[in-house]
């Protein structure tokens, strides 16, 4: 899936655990109100998820906030299963480099 008018994006390669490599595009889109109290943001990881649901927050910053953070937690989630993100240069990406812990990081209160 494509957000039509994308707020940010950026392309990964992403390489499956047998060697596979394949294109990785986040992108994230604008967030927009979706109730009187409640705040939406698009967000897709092509090459991972065919369809992802908007993320919830009670105000703009918030959604904004949480669709970069479960982005980022669904890599996450391929590397611990094995798979590498990578830069188009081969290099690992580190997700740490974009601000956010993945919330499995994160030790319990």
């Amino acid at each position: 899936m494509t957000i039509p008018a994308a707020i940010a994006h950026t392309t990964f390669i992403g390489e499956r655990p047998n060697g596979d490599r394949f294109e990785i595009t986040l992108q994230i889109g604008q967030p927009y109100q979706y109730g009187p109290e409640e705040w939406a943001c698009p967000i897709a990881l092509a090459g991972l998820y065919e369809k992802l649901s908007d993320i919830h927050g009670g105000d703009a910053i918030q959604a904004l906030c949480l669709a970069i953070r479960f982005a980022l937690n669904l890599l996450s989630y391929f590397k611990e299963d094995g798979g590498r993100v990578l830069y188009s240069s081969g290099e690992d990406v580190l997700l740490e480099v974009y601000g956010f812990e993945s919330l499995r990081q994160q030790p319990a209160p």
